[in-house]
C-alpha cells in the first residue's frame, strides 16, 4: 500500500484562498487606518489634498503626454511594419535572395510585431491608470465640496453666536451703567454744596455734628442741616420717576468707633439710624408712604471702621451716619461686571 499524495490542485486552491483572505484582511486594515487618519486630520489636510490634486493633475497631463508619444511611436512602428511587409513581398519575388537574408528579414518582422504588442499593452495599462486617477480626483473634489459646505455652515453658526454675545454684552454694559447714571444725576442736582462718594453715591455725616457723645437724640442744629441736605438727597432719588425706577432701597446706616462693647455700640448705632429716619418721615408726612416703601435703618456698631493712612482706626471718622442707595439686582450686575472684566 502506498500513501495517497494530496491533490496538487486542492493544495494550490487552499494556498490561494489563504493568500486572498490575508490580502483582504490587509486591505481592510489599511482602509480602517486610512479612514481614522483622514477623520482626525481632515481639516488640517485640506491644503495638502489640494496640493496633491494639483500634483495628480500634473501627473495626468504628464501621462497623457506619454500616451501621445507612445501612440506616435506605435504609428511609426506600424509604418515600419508596413514598410517591412512591402520589403518582404519584394524580397520573396527575388528568387536569387539568399535564405539567410530571408530568415533575418523574418526575425526583424517578428521583433517589430513583438515591440508593437508590448507597446499596446503598456498603453492599455496607462489608460486604465489614468481612468483610476480621474475617478479618484472626482471623489476628492466631491469630498472637498462637502467639507467646504460644512465649514461655511459652521462659520455662519459661529458668527451668529458671536453676534448674539456682542448684543448681550452691550445690554449688560447698559445695566452696569445704571449706578453711574444715578450718581451723575445726584451730583448735578445737589451741586458742590453736598459731598457724595463719586463711585457709590453714598452721603456721610459725622456723628459729632448730629449727636452728643453716647446719645441718640438729634441736636437742634442737626435737624436744620438734615432738612437741607438729606431731604434733598433722598428726594432726588425718589421724586424723579426715571431714577426711582432703578432704586431698590435706601438705607440709613449708623456707625460707631470701637470704644465700648460691640453690643452697646450696635444698639446705639441702630437708635441713631432710626432717629434720622424718623426725622425724615415726620418732616415730610405727605410723602411718608413713599419713604416707608424705600427707607430702612441699620446699626453697624464698629463692624465697618474707617482706617487712617497708617492702618489704624480713625475714631472721629468712624463715628458717622451714612445714607446709601441700592440698585435693583445690584448683586447680579456686579457679577456680570466681574464676568465682563475677565
Amino acid at each position: 500500500m502506498y500513501k495517497k499524495e494530496p491533490n496538487c490542485e486542492e493544495q494550490n486552491f487552499w494556498i490561494s484562498y489563504a493568500d486572498l483572505m490575508a490580502g483582504l484582511l490587509f486591505v481592510f486594515i489599511l482602509l480602517v487606518g486610512a479612514i481614522v487618519v483622514r477623520y482626525v486630520y481632515v481639516q488640517q489636510d485640506l491644503a495638502a489634498k489640494k496640493a496633491a490634486l494639483g500634483e495628480n493633475r500634473s501627473l495626468m497631463d504628464s501621462q497623457n503626454e506619454k500616451i501621445r508619444l507612445f501612440k506616435a511611436r506605435l504609428s511609426q512602428a506600424a509604418e515600419a511594419i508596413a514598410a517591412s511587409k512591402q520589403k518582404q513581398a519584394a524580397l520573396e519575388d527575388i528568387l536569387t535572395l539568399k535564405s539567410n537574408d530571408i530568415v533575418k528579414l523574418k526575425d526583424l518582422l517578428m521583433g517589430y510585431e513583438l515591440n508593437n504588442s508590448n507597446m499596446q499593452q503598456k498603453i492599455v495599462a496607462m489608460e486604465e491608470n489614468i481612468t483610476q486617477n480621474q475617478n479618484i480626483l472626482v471623489l476628492k473634489d466631491n469630498e472637498l465640496a462637502v467639507l467646504g459646505e460644512k465649514l461655511i455652515e459652521e462659520s455662519k453658526a459661529h458668527q451668529a453666536v458671536v453676534d448674539e454675545l456682542n448684543i448681550t454684552k452691550v445690554k449688560i454694559k447698559n445695566l452696569t451703567g445704571i449706578r453711574i447714571k444715578v450718581v451723575n444725576e445726584l451730583r448735578e442736582k445737589l451741586g458742590h454744596s453736598i459731598m457724595i462718594d463719586p463711585k457709590s453715591g453714598a452721603m456721610r455725616f459725622s456723628s459729632n455734628i448730629l449727636f452728643n457723645p453716647g446719645e441718640y437724640t438729634l441736636k437742634p442744629a442737626a435737624k436744620k442741616e438734615l432738612s437741607m441736605m438729606i431731604k434733598k438727597y433722598i428726594q432726588t432719588l425718589l421724586f424723579n420717576d426715571d431714577i426711582r425706577h432703578y432704586i431698590d432701597n435706601i438705607t440709613i446706616e449708623g456707625h460707631t468707633d470701637s470704644d465700648g462693647s460691640y453690643l452697646y455700640n450696635l444698639a446705639l448705632s441702630q437708635k441713631r439710624a432710626l432717629e434720622v429716619m424718623k426725622f425724615l418721615i415726620e418732616s415730610d408726612k405727605a410723602n411718608s408712604a413713599l419713604y416707608a416703601r424705600y427707607l430702612s435703618a441699620s446699626g453697624r456698631s464698629y463692624s465697618d471702621m474707617i482706617l487712617n493712612e497708617f492702618g489704624d482706626e480713625d475714631k472721629d471718622a468712624s463715628r458717622r451716619i451714612e445714607i446709601k442707595f441700592r440698585i435693583k439686582n445690584e448683586q447680579a450686575v456686579k457679577e456680570l461686571e466681574n464676568f465682563l472684566n475677565k
